[in-house]
């Protein structure tokens, strides 16, 4: 692909996307430097954010035009990534809701170009990253959602009053109700709130099922972990889920969907 505008495309009208793999080709190595050229990626785009953002100029469109470097970035280090499951999201015009399992810091930078190929999005967030002196500013920017995730009640309340706020004006909302980082998923520790917003807010919601344990955990700074290319990134795309079926039904199938998924990937 030449840039993440023709990435978005195929997403719009195909539906899914995987890395093309040169037959015969050899398996990538774990090497450090991968780490380091990822970690390299990430302070840059942070960095363009920062600028763009100091003088007015940071929006939706640019922040998928600099998350998408995530995405390049592990093509060229022979990754594979793999989208599913976009086709039905394509066809419904309007905002929604996305819940999404969290088990790495990559999808924070993967999912942000892939989810704004349909419409401008919002981001729950923590209130540490939203006051954040070097990033804080673009993500104000973007109108993203800061929780305390130590208040359940308060952070319910702001999700429901600020990200019904957002969905009103035409932005989908991004949350990731497991609060931090997860290897293994556990539904029950997967909170309700995304449903509880999308219900309230008569939107759908759609469930994000995400492998990216293609990045590990680093043992010093979290964000910053061993990268391992031979580890596929799978990114589904889940059904939209009507509101009329309620917040406890709508959540039981976002939970089921993600669980499946996971399942299914463990097999390869």
């Amino acid at each position: 692909m030449r840039n993440y505008k023709d990435f978005q495309n195929i997403l719009r009208t195909i539906g899914a996307y995987e890395t093309v793999v040169i037959e015969g080709s050899k398996p990538p190595r774990i090497i450090w430097f991968n780490t380091v050229r990822y970690a390299t990626t990430i302070i840059g785009l942070c960095a363009r954010c920062v600028v763009y953002a100091m003088f007015g100029k940071f929006n939706c469109d640019k922040w998928a035009e600099f998350c998408y470097s995530s995405i390049t970035f592990a093509e060229k280090i022979k990754g594979r990534l793999f989208f599913e499951g976009f086709k039905e999201r394509s066809l419904y015009d309007g905002p929604v809701v996305y819940v999404s399992n969290h088990m790495s810091t990559l999808e924070t930078m993967i999912l942000p170009t892939t989810l704004l190929t349909f419409n401008e999005l919002s981001i729950v967030l923590k209130n540490s990253l939203a006051d954040n002196f070097f990033i804080g500013n673009a993500f104000r920017c973007l109108g993203c959602i800061g929780v305390t995730r130590k208040n359940a009640r308060e952070d319910l309340q702001t999700v429901l009053k600020v990200g019904a706020q957002r969905l009103a004006d035409g932005h989908s909302v991004l949350l990731f109700p497991e609060g931090t980082r997860q290897a293994v998923f556990n539904g029950k520790k997967f909170n309700s709130l995304g449903a509880k917003l999308a219900h309230r807010a008569g939107v759908p919601v759609v469930p994000i099922a995400v492998k990216t344990d293609f990045l590990g955990s680093g043992k010093i700074i979290k964000d910053f972990g061993e990268v391992n290319p031979n580890k596929p990134i799978h990114i589904a795309c889940g059904p939209i889920i009507s509101p009329e079926l309620g917040a406890k039904e709508m959540h039981a199938k976002c939970v089921e969907f993600i669980d499946d998924r996971l399942n299914a990937w463990k097999e390869e």
